[in-house]
C-alpha cells in the first residue's frame, strides 16, 4: 500500500520533480559561485584540454507517453469503460564520460553507463479476465528495468568566466534493457528492450583546484515505438509507447 501510494503521489507531482531538478542545478551554481574555493582560477587552460576524462551520477524521473489502441476505443464506444494511463517513478543513473575537444567552442562526449527506470501504467475498471486478471478492477504495471545506455552528446561552451562556464548539450542516446523485463508473462505489460532517444539540455562547468565539477539537466525522448504487440488487454489497449525522462546529472572530471 505504501509503495501504490509513492506511485501514485509521483504521478501526480511530476512537474514539481522537474521543477524541483531545475531549482537543483541553480542551487548547485549559486553556492558554488558563493564559495572561497572558486575565487581566483582554478585549473586555468583546463576547458581546453583535447581529451578528457570522469564519471556522472545521476537522479532521473521517467514516464511513457501512450497512445491507445483502436480496441481500447471499441471497449469504450461498447460501454466498457476502463482507463489506460501512464506514471512517473524514480530511478538512477551511473556513467563513464570521455570527452574531445572539436573545437574552441564544441565537445563531443560519450557517456555510456547504466540506467535505472522506473515507469508504470495504470488501469482502473478492467473486465475480469481468466488468464490475468480473474476479478478485473484495478491494476498497476511497474516496469522497474535497468539499461545499458550510451549517450552521444554535443556540447557547446559558453566562455569561461573565471571558474564557471555555462554550457548546452544535445543528441541521440541508444540504450538496451538487459534486466528487469518478464518477456513473454501475460500477466505483464510487454516492452521492447532496444530504444534511441533524442536529449538535450544545460549545465554549467565549475572549476575546483583539482577537479571540475558539472551539475546538468537533461530532457531524453524516445524516438521508437517500444510497445510489443501481445494477445492481452495490457498490450491490446496500447498501439504506441514512448519513453521521457529527465535527469539531474552531476559529472566530475
Amino acid at each position: 500500500m505504501a509503495f501504490t501510494y509513492l506511485r501514485h503521489q509521483l504521478h501526480l507531482h511530476r512537474h514539481k520533480i522537474v521543477l524541483f531538478l531545475l531549482l537543483s542545478l541553480g542551487t548547485f551554481g549559486q553556492k558554488a559561485m558563493a564559495q572561497g574555493k572558486l575565487q581566483g582560477e582554478n585549473l586555468p587552460g583546463y576547458e581546453f584540454k583535447r581529451l578528457r576524462w570522469g564519471f556522472s551520477l545521476g537522479v532521473n524521473g521517467s514516464w511513457y507517453q501512450l497512445e491507445h489502441s483502436q480496441y481500447y476505443v471499441d471497449q469504450i464506444k461498447d460501454r466498457n469503460a476502463y482507463s489506460v494511463n501512464d506514471k512517473t517513478g524514480i530511478g538512477f543513473n551511473v556513467n563513464f564520460i570521455t570527452s574531445y575537444r572539436l573545437n574552441q567552442d564544441f565537445v563531443l562526449r560519450a557517456q555510456p553507463g547504466v540506467g535505472y527506470h522506473s515507469r508504470a501504467i495504470e488501469y482502473k475498471n478492467l473486465p475480469p479476465d481468466p488468464e490475468t486478471n480473474p476479478k478485473g478492477g484495478n491494476i498497476t504495471q511497474q516496469l522497474n528495468t535497468f539499461a545499458g545506455e550510451l549517450p552521444l552528446l554535443v556540447k557547446y561552451e559558453a566562455k569561461r568566466r573565471k571558474n564557471t562556464q555555462m554550457y548546452f548539450i544535445g543528441g541521440v542516446k541508444p540504450s538496451l534493457v538487459v534486466g528487469g523485463q518478464k518477456k513473454g508473462n501475460p500477466e505483464v505489460l510487454q516492452v521492447k528492450s532496444f530504444d534511441v532517444a533524442i536529449e538535450y539540455g544545460v549545465g554549467l562547468d565549475m572549476f575546483y583546484p583539482f577537479f571540475k565539477f558539472a551539475p546538468e539537466i537533461r530532457y531524453s525522448r524516445g524516438i521508437t515505438n517500444i510497445h510489443q504487440p501481445f494477445p492481452t488487454v495490457f498490450n491490446n489497449s496500447i498501439q504506441q509507447l514512448n519513453t521521457n525522462t529527465v535527469t539531474l546529472y552531476l559529472n566530475f572530471e
